[in-house]
């Protein structure tokens, strides 16, 4: 199809054709010749075509902060003239080389050129790379542009980063926060590792019946004594989410519930190469459970779940989200994990589920299994004023009474700032090297 500009010259032949049959001058239709001549022998001339467009494999899985190098072949055996490349770049990739757009002159003989350019995904999710988008001119502009796409659409998953557990795992030390490298189950099959002496209960064994134990006790009430072994297998890592709204402090990339789930993802790594059985709970977003497993399979279905994950309205579910995981709770007496935003409105149920987790945990005389991580939200968003500064000083002297106030439960407290330091390091800082 022609175009405008096509259009005009013909225009002019006409109009000159005209001029020079109503004034008999053989001049001036003979000049009427040449535009349409040029019209004519232009359009002989084709656009590129045929593009033949072959891409390098992009992994179908990737991490928040990965660099992905994209590449395109590109072949155009046909045509003559300018070639326009464009490749649409999903939500929160960020281009950080190259470039998404190039431009090629197609000559007479077949083309060859690469397409290459660097992007970072800077959220997770599952985003979906568009075929290549091309377009070619016609090297006089005579006929319509020619364009299409080649390929196939490609859906990639973007997972949150994952923990560095080598820094944690070699680092020798005392550690303030209750990771259970060494904890055994409380239900499995007795060993004949002895553990403790204790008091009779009903459905012990009688061959456990320590005797000599009992006959040393001048107190009735504690006949008779047995002996307590430890059982096999590991124990359960239980994470408790907060998915309430009010964490989405920030910009849509960069907020605090999203630190939350680079957290839940970093534990659950770092537990599951443990050999730990690791389960979840969602709250206060309509409430979500996830069973507790071990291996890499229960490592992939919770980091998938992770992916879609959305905030939701309610901030009353953690003492309802204690109650649906309680057989969970006294079945396995896992490490309890809770990540949420001590900053929030909401702070004072934490502090209630605490109390609900030390009246069903605390009974041992070992230290209670309950971390709180606190993603620190005061000091994601930049401060351009000094007001700001001076919200961020609030927010935090807001937020210290809370902390102290469930380390004094017997609850280690994890403090994490994201912007200042990553969360394998702000594990690191928990512990006292020896």
């Amino acid at each position: 199809m022609l175009t405008k500009y096509s259009l005009k010259f013909i225009a002019i032949f006409i109009f000159s054709l005209l001029l020079g049959l109503i004034l008999g001058n053989r001049i001036i239709i003979a000049m009427s010749l040449l535009p349409l001549s040029f019209v004519l022998v232009g359009t002989i001339l084709e656009s590129p075509d045929d593009l033949l467009i072959r891409k390098t494999w992009i992994s179908s899985r990737i991490w928040v902060g990965d660099t992905i190098d994209i590449e395109y072949e590109v072949t155009v055996k046909q045509g003559l003239g300018p070639v326009f490349l464009f490749q649409e770049l999903p939500a929160h990739f960020a281009l950080i080389e190259g470039n998404n757009f190039q431009v090629f002159w197609k000559g007479w003989h077949t083309g060859n050129y690469t397409f290459s350019y660097k992007i970072c995904c800077t959220k997770r999710g599952i985003y979906t790379f568009f075929p290549v988008k091309w377009e070619s001119n016609h090297v006089l502009k005579l006929t319509q542009p020619h364009h299409g796409d080649s390929g196939e659409s490609v859906e990639i998953q973007v997972h949150p980063k994952i923990l560095n557990i080598r820094r944690v795992k070699n680092l020798k030390g005392i550690s303030s926060v209750p990771f259970p490298v060494n904890d055994i189950a409380k239900m499995g099959v007795a060993t004949t590792d002895f553990r403790e002496i204790r008091s009779y209960v009903y459905g012990d064994p009688i061959k456990n019946i320590n005797w000599k134990a009992t006959a040393r006790v001048s107190s009735p009430e504690t006949w008779p004594l047995t002996n307590e072994y430890e059982v096999e297998g590991k124990k359960t890592v239980w994470l408790f989410l907060d998915s309430a709204g009010e964490l989405e402090i920030g910009t849509n990339i960069q907020n605090a519930f999203e630190y939350c789930i680079e957290a839940v993802n970093a534990l659950t790594y770092y537990y599951i190469n443990q050999g730990y059985r690791v389960g979840m709970y969602i709250f206060n977003g309509g409430g979500e459970l996830l069973y507790p497993d071990a291996g890499k399979k229960q490592f992939l279905k919770i980091s998938r779940h992770l992916l879609g994950l959305r905030t939701g309205m309610r901030h009353d579910e953690f003492l309802s989200a204690i109650e649906k995981s309680r057989q969970y709770i006294l079945g396995n007496t896992p490490l309890c994990v809770i990540i949420t935003g001590l900053d929030s409105n909401h702070a004072d149920t934490i502090t209630a589920g605490v109390k609900q987790l030390h009246r069903m945990l605390g009974r041992r005389r070992q230290k209670l299994p309950v971390m709180v991580v606190n993603v620190a939200g005061y000091n994601i968003m930049p401060a351009h004023r000094e007001l700001d500064e001076n919200a961020r000083v609030l927010l935090k002297l807001r937020t210290r009474p809370k902390i102290q106030e469930l380390r004094r439960l017997g609850a280690a407290v994890l403090d994490w700032s994201p912007a200042r330091e990553s969360f394998g390091t702000a594990l690191i800082r928990q512990m006292r090297v020896r």
